[in-house]
């Protein structure tokens, strides 16, 4: 093949590129049948060198590059020397020199590029003494090709190195070059290992190939001069040229491992290098030291105060938080007080030096046994330091790594933590580690991290603290095991920061020791300066507080507590008051005439607003044998009335909130079996919806979102007002009701904070009918009273509003069946209403003491026909949602009414067979309607009225079509078109019921809807003209048909 390629040689010009490409392939694919023919290439392309131009030179220095790599292939693999005669090595010779003297000074970059890439795979071929001659020219060519880009900077990196290692490192004799005449190659490398030493993805491609290609560059001058080198690489560091700074610190972390004999008598100067620039500002430089610092740990090169200093070095990187990484102004004052800090640093770059940090950390603690002994103690005293509160996740998994390891080997903790003086007492440890669980969504798991290390560290604490925490702790992890299914729980925060509390206060009394539990308290008050008032953190530390002086009897040392708290403290940050109320709150030891001394702001709605919460969570968390008379007292005090005058709007808000509070705990005291009724409650409503910013007068024109906030927390506060003794008389009932069902007709936006509010309103509706009436009948006209001023809602021009008027009346339907049936109806398919304990108690107390009878009301109480037809149009509304619900609303009416006593004289005007039938066919119906969105709306509405047609009896039927005004005159064409409709398939089934005046009543009703209709210049006037004459002509064959 070789004979037949040496043929074309002398063919045109033209086709020598293809025929080198094909050698240089062959030579790389078979190095062993290529190397021996070498010398036959050679005399075939030598005399035709001299007039290569320079597009085809790269296609020759290619094909000398493969050439060469054979040559170096077939000495590896043949057993004898290369067979190259004098002539071989003479042509090499002129090829080398050829490539010095005229191709590596071409303007051409990839001619330069590939000759400097084939005069590294020569090095080794040449005399030393021609190698010799050539430094001076191939030096300077391959570091000028070293600054370009990534893809010629490895080639002249690498073909550097080649030549490095066969004028230093040859065994043919001593180093070509002396260290002095390699400092300018030292000089120019450096700077290029801190380019070629990112992280990006162009990086991970193509600079690692050439950052380690300059290492290994390094290598073999150090193996040549290895003191020279380490003493060069320490003054490049006290340099203020921070890419030099950098790549000597790269380079000395590559090669510490490498040389560690050699550089043994140079591990004090290491040490105090690494000292003197932990303070730097410079990222790369600290990136840079942070990864040194882990390569010296693993070697032994620190230990003592040097290895803490670099322990702690790490853990303040590690600590750079998420928060801190979106201000710069955060950075620049409390990392790198540098004022080109803008300019130079990234954040990607403090996200990667945070990253290098905390896996160092972590390798120190796990891998390296020599570390172990700096570590603990000592590491247990950066868990304090508010500096290094974000690095405390990772703290603590190095902490729990250390104590694996010496339980592992049967070593106490607490000997070495006992024999240091500086370490953090447990109670500080406990104290600190509590507040931050308070985030269970925190960077690291931070949480379940302190959760693991308190059991580790539990030999550390009291006896039996350490059981107890064996137990608790994997009930409180496996809470917060999944992040993406708590966020689902909108209250998951709130749930989270009463397991800490729980969790603190049950460690306390299994401790049972006050001198260790005022120790602790002592502990959290001396932790306020380690968070922002505005933190939450600070507001959770309130409430441990206040749990630990809960167990403290002595209360000199309460008041001071309390006295710190306060000043501790700002009433102007919402969240630090809410905490601080809830700490106060949880004090057993309380003076609740001396609240009014311990806010001193200048804002006096802050003051006030602080002053409530005081008020609501000592009555909320009152110990069980005072609560009736701490509630008193609070209520007997008329504060609350004195705070009406706030003005902002979280004022309003804490007020409602203490209102609210004052209402649970007398729930609270009920479930415990402690029942007493709220004094004032009527008063405290008043307060309520004065606070709420509505009246009868007002007529919702602010929507603004605090406004909407405050108005939702009102209506829960009013939900847990009525649901406690007294009943809620009449007048109140109106005034609450007459004051929030406007909210019914707030716009949809902003919708998280509306569809709150109305959920609370529906809740509120419910629980005034449970806690209003005291028998059937009062039940039923309460029911009712309800229904009728949900109307006007439910016929509403705005689908928004017809979907939270029906949605209402559904849930309100579902209490009430509750209530009839003693517990949930057997119409289970519907949707339950949740309310709280109270509320469902209230509902049935006092009725186990009546007769059936007296207890449930009569079908005829729940005015049936009046009730479909009011609902009946919204079957076949435009929403699909309303159409939905008010198809259930039927069922449910019906459902209620076969379950409840009819008055005699009208018992035998109902079939109970047929009718539950029909009612077996609406709640099949509902089923479908629920399960399938495409279903035809016609049909399913004509299978409504055919079951309402059998369902109704004789007058609940003609009370129906009294009441068929309204319908026919829907603001919904195609519902007032629907319930023309329904009206005469009525009167066509059961028009012979019907007695003359009936009818005579409904032509007035169509006349009147008519009237109506032109008042209101109704847009389907015309069709309701028709379908009335129309319902006129079958009322006139029925009266025909009934005169026969």
């Amino acid at each position: 093949m070789m004979e037949e390629i040496f043929l074309h040689f002398s063919g045109p010009t033209s086709a020598l590129p293809t025929l080198l490409q094909i050698l240089a392939d062959f030579a790389s694919a078979e190095a062993l049948q290529f190397t021996p023919r070498l010398k036959d290439v050679l005399l075939r392309v030598l005399p035709i060198l001299g007039s290569v131009r320079d597009g085809q030179r790269p296609v020759f220095a290619n094909a000398f590059k493969c050439w060469c790599q054979a040559a170096w292939q077939y000495l590896g693999d043949a057993p004898s020397e290369l067979p190259f005669d004098s002539d071989v090595m003479s042509f090499m010779n002129s090829v080398f020199e050829l490539l010095i003297k005229v191709w590596t000074g071409s303007r051409d970059l990839k001619v330069r590029s590939s000759s400097v890439e084939a005069l590294g795979e020569m090095v080794d071929l040449v005399t030393r003494s021609q190698l010799k001659s050539a430094l001076p020219r191939i030096i300077p060519t391959m570091l000028d090709l070293c600054r370009k880009d990534q893809e010629v900077a490895f080639v002249a990196s690498h073909s550097l190195h080649n030549l490095l290692n066969a004028s230093l490192l040859s065994e043919s004799g001593p180093p070509l070059l002396d260290f002095e005449e390699l400092t300018v190659i030292l000089i120019t490398l450096l700077p290029l290992v801190s380019v070629n030493n990112g992280k990006d993805e162009h990086y991970v491609s193509k600079g690692l190939k050439t950052y380690n290609e300059l290492q290994h560059c390094f290598l073999v001058i150090g193996l040549a001069y290895p003191e020279d080198l380490c003493m060069f690489l320490l003054n490049k560091c006290k340099s203020k040229d921070e890419a030099s700074i950098v790549g000597a610190l790269s380079t000395i972390k590559h090669l510490l491992p490498r040389l560690l004999e050699s550089w043994h008598t140079k591990q004090a100067s290491l040490v105090e290098i690494v000292k003197s620039l932990l303070e730097h500002q410079s990222l790369g430089i600290r990136m840079a030291l942070a990864e040194l610092i882990v390569v010296m740990a693993s070697h032994c090169y620190l230990s003592g105060q040097p290895a803490e200093l670099a322990v702690e070095f790490l853990v303040r990187h590690s600590a750079i938080t998420d928060d801190d990484l979106n201000d710069l102004g955060t950075l620049k004052n409390e990392y790198f007080q540098d004022k080109r800090f803008e300019m130079k640093v990234s954040l990607a770059g403090l996200s990667e030096l945070r990253a290098v940090c905390e896996k160092g950390l972590l390798l120190l603690a796990i891998t390296i046994p020599e570390m172990q002994l700096v570590l603990w103690p000592f590491i247990l005293k950066l868990i304090i330091p508010k500096k290094y509160t974000g690095a405390v996740a990772t703290v603590c998994k190095c902490i729990t790594e250390l104590c694996r390891h010496k339980l592992s080997h049967m070593n106490p903790l607490y000997t070495e933590f006992n024999a240091s003086n500086d370490t953090p007492n447990p109670e500080d440890l406990f104290a600190r580690l509590v507040v931050l669980m308070h985030n269970p969504l925190a960077r690291g798991q931070l949480a379940t991290q302190i959760l693991t290390v308190l059991c580790y560290l539990g030999p550390l604490f009291p006896r039996n603290l350490s059981l107890f925490w064996q137990d608790e702790v994997p009930k409180m992890k496996a809470y917060i095991s999944d992040p993406e299914d708590l966020k689902q729980d909108s209250t998951y925060q709130e749930i989270w920061d009463d397991m800490i509390i729980n969790f603190l206060a049950e460690s306390l009394d299994v401790v049972n020791d006050t001198e260790w539990v005022i120790s602790l308290g002592d502990a959290f008050a001396r932790q306020y300066d380690l968070y922002a008032i505005s933190d939450e953190h600070s507001a959770l530390l309130h409430r441990c507080l206040g749990m630990l002086l809960q167990k403290v009897d002595d209360r000199i040392y309460v008041s001071e507590k309390i006295d710190w708290m306060c000043r501790h403290s700002s009433m102007s940050i919402p969240i630090n008051r809410l905490g601080l109320a809830q700490g106060i709150g949880l004090v057993r030891f309380l003076s609740f005439f001396s609240f009014g001394a311990i806010a001193k702001v200048e804002d006096v709605d802050d003051t006030y607003a602080a002053l409530a919460l005081m008020y609501g969570y000592a009555a909320r968390y009152a110990p069980s044998t005072v609560i009736e008379a701490r509630i008193n007292a609070l209520v007997g005090t008329n504060m609350l009335g004195r705070l009406l005058h706030v003005q902002h709007p979280t004022a309003k808000q804490a007020v409602i909130t203490a209102i609210d509070l004052l209402g649970r705990a007398v729930i609270s005291a009920a479930e415990m079996g402690i029942s007493f009724p709220l004094k004032r409650r009527d008063q405290l409503l008043e307060y309520v919806l004065t606070l709420m910013g509505r009246d009868q007068n007002n007529d919702l024109t602010d929507f603004n979102t605090e406004l909407l906030h405050t108005q939702s927390l009102a209506l829960s506060a009013c939900t847990t007002l009525v649901s406690l003794e007294p009943r809620l008389p009449m007048e109140t009932r109106n005034r609450v009701m007459k004051a929030t069902l406007g909210f019914f007709a707030l716009p949809t936006e902003p919708s998280s904070i509306v569809e709150s509010l109305v959920t609370n309103l529906i809740i509120l509706l419910g629980a005034i009918l449970l806690t209003s009436g005291e028998d059937g009948r009062s039940r039923a006209e309460q029911l009712l009273h309800i229904l009728r001023q949900l109307d006007p809602y439910v016929s509403s021009s705005l689908e928004h509003q017809r979907r939270r008027g029906c949605v209402a009346v559904q849930e309100v339907l579902i209490k009430f069946r509750n209530l009839c049936s003693g517990g949930f109806g057997a119409l289970g398919s519907y949707p339950t209403f949740t309310m709280n304990k109270q509320i469902n108690q209230g509902g049935t107390r006092s009725l186990s003491s009546l007769p059936s009878a007296f207890v449930l009301p009569s079908r005829d109480s729940l005015s049936m026909g009046e009730r479909t037809m009011a609902y009946l149009p919204r079957c076949a509304d435009t929403d699909a949602e309303v159409r939905k619900v008010a198809i259930q609303i039927i069922a449910l009416f019906f459902n209620i009414s076969l379950s409840l006593p009819k008055q005699k004289a009208y018992v035998n005007d109902i079939d109970l067979e047929s009718s539950y039938s029909a009612l077996s066919s609406l709640e099949e119906l509902v089923s479908i309607v629920k399960r399938e969105a495409s279903v035809d709306q016609t049909e399913v509405f004509q299978r409504v009225v055919s079951s309402v047609c059998i369902l109704l009896s004789k007058g609940e039927l003609v009370v129906l079509l009294h009441s068929c005004t309204s319908a026919t005159c829907d603001k919904v064409k195609q519902s007032a078109d629907a319930s023309i409709q329904a009206i005469i398939m009525f009167i066509i089934r059961r028009g012979k019921e019907l007695r003359e005046a009936d009818v005579s009543s409904l032509f007035s009703a169509t006349e009147s809807g008519l009237t109506r209709g032109r008042a209101a210049k109704r847009a389907h006037l015309t069709n309701l003209a028709f379908t009335s004459d129309l319902l006129s002509f079958h009322c006139w064959k029925v009266v025909r048909a009934t005169k026969r």
